[in-house]
């Protein structure tokens, strides 16, 4: 339950936030017609959204990494045309009717972009997580599974209600402090998304596409500075909520009339209100990045590293050795100390799955077995031993191999070649 309501809040709470904004700042445009056209643009990205999830699921489309970087650039290049156009539309004051209506329809359809680029990277890795609780021939009528399943709904509740309880109290705020509020959540944003790119490009194209030896050697702070921003974007919400929320507590404004009067503290109160909400899920999304994330992302100690036989540059490892059925873990020291781990399973009579205890996706944090399954440490997805040994997904990297003399035969060379993984 913990990890499935980690990876969703984790993976969401930015977007959903940033949707807020987008839609405040629609509000504030102060034209029904256009209103209009921003919620049916929010309804087609869902379904757009939706759809591609699906599609890419089932394989109906080749999806790879590639598209992640597309995706990432094109939201903050359109991010920042969004943020300057909202500053311009908000602060000139001579703007013919005409001019103002055509900018806000461009304003609009730029955020709608901005917004469904995000949804697009980030929707498709968490909306099919409740497929990957099952264990072959595992049951849903089941006390942990129902638990995933919960931590899993728990985790979109959070994150739409943040989006609501955000939305209305920006639809509360004056114009620029939406404006405001967009930018400083942008540029954070933005950090995110380089640090994405510059992530996938490491892990996928680094063959294809340099990235400067300075910028290479960086990216674990990266990835460290990446996990702090998550709680700069709260620290800021939060920040800017409470400020909200200490302004409406007296009333503003002017009133001829016990029925103004009324008027005008119910508005207060709904502030407050909304503020409220708005802080206990912030601070609830804070418990959520520190104690439920050490929960779940708390890894299995991996089983101890077997016993074989090495001559040279020439590993051996016997079949009825691990011919079982069951996760075989090796190790191997090389010249530099490097202890390089590599896991051998049986598929199917003679046919084994060989590869390192590590994947492209979730690095060298190896996989473990449990009932009779094999299962990544990191995300938990339970692999298909039919697929171990070949490349994609969370698979372990394959390892060559050769079977010689009735044993598996794996050179000391191919190792040593992936020994920067660990």
């Amino acid at each position: 339950m913990a990890k499935n309501l980690f990876e969703v809040v984790q993976n969401l709470f930015v977007p959903f936030i940033l949707l807020a904004i987008v839609s405040s700042v629609n509000f504030h445009l102060n034209n029904k017609k256009i209103k209009d056209w921003h919620w049916i643009g929010i309804a087609i990205i869902s379904v757009i959204v939706l759809l591609m999830s699906i599609l890419r699921q089932w394989r109906f489309i080749r999806y790879n990494q590639i598209n992640n970087i597309y995706l990432l650039s094109a939201s903050l290049i359109l991010g920042l045309l969004y943020c300057v156009g909202i500053w311009l539309y908000f602060s000139w004051k001579n703007l013919g009717e005409k001019a103002k209506f055509i900018f806000s329809i461009v304003i609009t359809v730029v955020g709608l972009i901005f917004v469904a680029c995000l949804l697009l990277f980030k929707v498709p890795t968490v909306i099919f997580l409740p497929l990957q609780f099952l264990g072959i021939g595992e049951s849903v009528f089941t006390t942990m599974y129902l638990l995933k399943c919960t931590g899993f709904l728990l985790g979109w509740l959070v994150c739409i209600l943040m989006c609501l309880g955000l939305y209305k109290v920006l639809c509360r705020c004056e114009k620029k402090s939406c404006a405001a509020i967009f930018s400083v959540m942008y540029i954070l944003n933005g950090f995110i998304s380089f640090v994405s790119i510059i992530g996938i490009i490491n892990s996928y194209y680094r063959r294809k596409i340099k990235i400067p030896t300075g910028l290479r050697k960086s990216i674990p702070q990266l990835i460290t500075a990446e996990t702090v921003v998550y709680f700069v974007i709260l620290a800021v919400l939060l920040v800017f909520v409470v400020l909200f929320f200490i302004k409406h507590t007296k009333l503003h404004g002017e009133y001829e009339n016990p029925a103004q009067h009324r008027l005008l503290r119910r508005f207060e109160k709904d502030c407050r209100k909304w503020s409220v909400f708005v802080i206990l899920l912030a601070s609830f999304s804070i418990i959520d990045l520190t104690v439920i994330k050490n929960q779940a992302t708390k890894l299995v100690e991996l089983s101890p590293s077997e016993e074989f036989q090495i001559e040279g540059n020439r590993i051996f490892i016997p079949l009825e050795q691990v011919s079982d059925g069951h996760l075989h873990r090796f190790s191997w020291d090389n010249s530099r100390g490097k202890v390089v781990r590599f896991i051998i399973v049986q598929k199917q009579g003679t046919n084994f799955g060989i590869g390192f205890d590590a994947c492209e996706v979730c690095g060298n944090v190896g996989y473990y077995e449990r009932k009779n399954e094999v299962v990544c440490n990191r995300c938990d997805v339970v692999m298909n031993k039919n697929t171990i040994g070949l490349k994609g997904g969370c698979n372990p990297i394959p390892l060559e191999s050769e079977i010689q003399d009735g044993g598996i035969v794996i050179y000391t060379e191919d190792l040593d070649r992936e020994s920067g993984r660990f």
